[in-house]
């Protein structure tokens, strides 16, 4: 029997509610076709008459953009990993010496409450402990061996193209760094496998402008850190706020190359001058510094590190107001003269003729503070600059000169006995010799090395590293020695 037919009317269908694309920053018709499946075509259709500027390409953030009610054309894209903002630090303390450690500044901010990760200096340069799992014995590996680096790189567990480039830099480290570089390639791989590290980053240690370096420990230098940062381009964009813990490290080309290897940085917090120690005013600036970019600041006021030790030296760089650093704008040419003029200090104490009983402060200091302000001037050209570079390599060196001669005596007391022994001279002391009186033990040195027929052997080894020595040169004292 059939069922009766109801008499009440039915409720009409209520009209599906229009779908809605909101607009974000970077936002492109293609992009937006791509997250929403809709082609470019139909999304101009429907929204051009509200929103006109869709026409000439400029789309800004917000714009609520009707879609189709029809399914869309094509599959929409899954949505790009993107850097979240958070309060973690990641903070890589290369200084482990008793006078400076950076390990030091990491406790105090930990004493803060900070979510802080520490990388430091391992035990043994450049070997690396890993637990594979609670309770079993750790995994060496030793990243001073290719097959060592190839298999810690292997535990980040990233595509086979990415861990043979991560590896590839991590190789290419100079001596006892490539340790730390190897831990800040593990925190990065979690931006690389869809997750987010720490988005604040702290590098303390020494500085004089190749990179961040300790003493008892090795250097990171900034073209080994930017080869890194390409490998992994999540886990540097990961990085919002930046502060670079050492000295001269605020310069107006530096603050330009750390916004390249880190291109969502929005602050960025170094030093045109000396920066303090972890013992002599590091911690204080640090704590104004994790204070001032928790949440989702995008500026800081370097009016913060007033009235602290060295506050003066404090560069400040955000992308709302640029560079500043307390200093009165100076042309390339008044850098110049400044350098001119003090050339002196620097050839007089250099030859042994003058003493620099001050390491900080005189006239020795301040032809280096001339020097450095000078190479980071944007208008200085690039072969000026390598030339301006070698004179910093040299200044420093020799404004810490009883500390890198007594290191030189040290690395090479053999070669310095048997060199002068084979020649009949008395073998010096540089450890306690004056600079003067270093260097007329050379000079007597390369007096009887002219004299010799042959030359002895062991005279032949030392002669370069003398000359080097005399010239101060990198090659025989390196940036870890100052």
């Amino acid at each position: 029997m059939p069922k009766p037919v109801s008499n009440v009317p039915r409720k009409p269908t209520a009209p599906a509610a229009p779908k809605v694309y909101k607009t974000v920053a970077g936002d492109t018709l293609d992009s937006i076709s791509k997250k929403t499946g809709y082609s470019a075509e139909v999304l101009l259709k429907l929204n051009t008459a509200q929103f006109p500027q869709l026409e000439t390409g400029v789309i800004s953030a917000g714009l609520a953009l009707k879609l189709p009610l029809g399914k869309p054309t094509k599959t929409p894209a899954k949505p790009e990993w993107a850097p979240k903002s958070n309060d973690k630090v990641l903070f890589v303390a290369m200084n482990n010496s008793y006078e400076h450690r950076s390990t030091d500044e990491a406790d105090a901010l930990k004493g803060r409450g900070v979510n802080l990760t520490v990388i430091k200096d391992s035990e043994t340069p450049d070997v690396i402990s890993l637990a594979p799992a609670l309770g079993k014995a750790p995994i060496p590996f030793d990243l001073t061996k290719p097959e060592g680096v190839t298999a810690w790189a292997l535990q980040l567990k990233l595509p086979a193209d990415q861990t043979k480039a991560i590896a590839d830099v991590i190789s290419s480290a100079g001596a006892d760094s490539q340790d730390e570089l190897a831990q800040i390639a593990k925190v990065w791989a979690t931006a690389e496998r869809g997750g987010q590290p720490p988005s604040r980053l702290i590098l303390s240690g020494h500085h004089v402008g190749y990179g961040v370096y300790g003493e008892n420990n090795g250097r990171l230098s900034w073209p080994v850190v930017a080869k890194l940062a390409e490998a992994m381009p999540k886990g540097a964009r990961s990085v919002e706020d930046l502060m670079i813990a050492g000295c001269y490290s605020g310069g107006q080309q530096l603050m330009d190359m750390y916004g390249t290897m880190f291109p969502n940085v929005k602050t960025i917090v170094a030093y045109v001058g000396s920066s303090p120690g972890a013992s002599s005013g590091a911690v204080p600036h640090q704590k104004r510094w994790e204070q001032a970019t928790r949440g989702t600041k995008e500026d800081i006021d370097r009016a913060i590190f007033e009235g602290t030790r060295k506050g003066e030296n404090v560069a400040v760089w955000t992308k709302a107001h640029g560079l500043q650093d307390g200093q009165s704008p100076r042309s390339v040419d008044s850098l110049r003269t400044d350098v001119t003029n003090a050339e002196s200090a620097f050839t007089a104490a250099f030859s042994g003729e003058a003493t620099i009983p001050n390491t900080q402060e005189g006239p020795v200091r301040s032809y280096y503070n001339y020097v450095q302000r000078l190479i980071q001037h944007p208008d200085t050209p690039a072969a000026e600059r390598v030339a301006l570079e070698a004179r910093r390599d040299q200044t420093i060196r020799l404004l810490f000169y009883p500390v890198v001669a007594t290191k030189f005596a040290d690395a090479y007391t053999m070669d310095i006995t048997r060199g002068f022994e084979s020649l009949n001279l008395p073998v010096p002391d540089f450890r306690t010799l004056s600079r003067k009186d270093a260097l007329a033990a050379i000079a007597n040195f390369n007096d009887a090395f002219q004299a010799a027929n042959p030359v002895p052997d062991n005279a032949l080894i030392l002669m370069d590293r003398l000359m080097q020595f005399k010239d101060l040169d990198p090659a025989v004292i390196p940036d870890t020695w100052v």
